[in-house]
């Protein structure tokens, strides 16, 4: 369903420019929770996805929106996979993993692969740790523009 007088692109590319952080996680509790810190803590809007397929047909390489990965999923590709596409696509793409598996090998691995930063789940800070983490790329981002 598209409004008078714009295309359904247009209405996509509108949604993208208004939220600046994307959760792909199939929790959709872990999700919620962190979409809520991220609104209260520094108005961050935050869209959903609960596999990385279905982010995947949304992504473009003109995306400049913060993504926040989950590494397992139950269903479908892993994280590792996801983020492999996400930068195949866009080079530049800030993707933060966060996984409830707190194992170094895969940590490392990520980051290799071109994430931003690796949190476990389980740390009673992982929502602290990644507002810090967006805030730091934020920061990064506008000091390239000085």
């Amino acid at each position: 369903m598209s409004q008078p007088g714009y295309q359904l692109e247009e209405i996509i590319d509108q949604a993208t420019v208004d939220t600046e952080i994307v959760i792909v996680d199939d929790d959709p509790v872990f999700s919620m929770m962190l979409q809520d810190y991220l609104l209260s803590s520094e108005n961050l809007k935050c869209e959903l996805f609960l596999n990385g397929n279905d982010f995947l047909k949304n992504y473009k390489a003109n995306d400049v929106r913060k993504i926040i990965l989950d590494y397992e999923f139950r269903e479908g590709p892993d994280g590792l996979f996801i983020l492999e596409k996400i930068k195949a696509l866009n080079p530049l793409a800030s993707v933060i993993i966060v996984s409830a598996q707190d194992n170094l090998e895969k940590a490392v691995e990520t980051l290799r692969k071109g994430a931003t930063d690796y949190f476990v789940k389980t740390n009673k800070t992982v929502f602290a740790n990644v507002l810090c983490s967006l805030l730091k790329l934020r920061e990064m981002e506008k000091n390239k523009l000085n």
